[in-house]
């Protein structure tokens, strides 16, 4: 499942490569276009990614057992993420980061219960600052209003 898990976001590093090539790498000023670092950014996402893949399917060649506990934790993060994703726009960005933050903290320390809950409360409040207040990104805002 790691293997798998590792070729999945070999993929996704590609294509988010490929991407980055619809934009300028440098403005007709001669500075950093919009391309610029989505290309830097695949270019390292594919060697890291390539790396974790190649030493997972080596993992795999030696040792042909599957982990049961591992690849429920997976099949969970990617539930959790597939919500994050449906409950973005809906319900707005700061509550589904804190949502989204608390449910992986939960799921992967479990133990932690106080420290999961400031994790997920100040993280997600510094990310929104950030992109709402410092940055005017405007991000979804959902039927809450915030």
């Amino acid at each position: 499942m790691r293997a798998i898990f590792s070729g999945v976001l070999l993929i996704f590093s590609i294509c988010f490569t490929i991407y980055g090539f619809k934009y300028q790498y440098l403005t007709h000023t001669g500075q950093m276009g919009a391309g610029f670092f989505p290309r830097w950014i695949g270019f390292l996402l594919i060697l890291c990614t390539a790396i974790s893949f190649w030493k997972d399917i080596r993992l795999v060649l030696k040792d042909k057992s599957i982990d049961i506990a591992f690849t429920k934790t997976m099949v969970s993060l990617v539930g959790i993420t597939a919500l994050f994703i449906i409950l973005f726009p809906i319900i707005g960005a700061l509550l589904t980061m804190i949502l989204y933050v608390f449910f992986v903290l939960l799921l992967l320390n479990s133990k932690k219960l106080v420290t999961n809950i400031i994790v997920s409360l100040v993280f997600p409040l510094g990310t929104y600052l950030l992109l709402e207040t410092w940055l005017h990104a405007g991000i979804p805002k959902g039927f809450l209003g915030f």
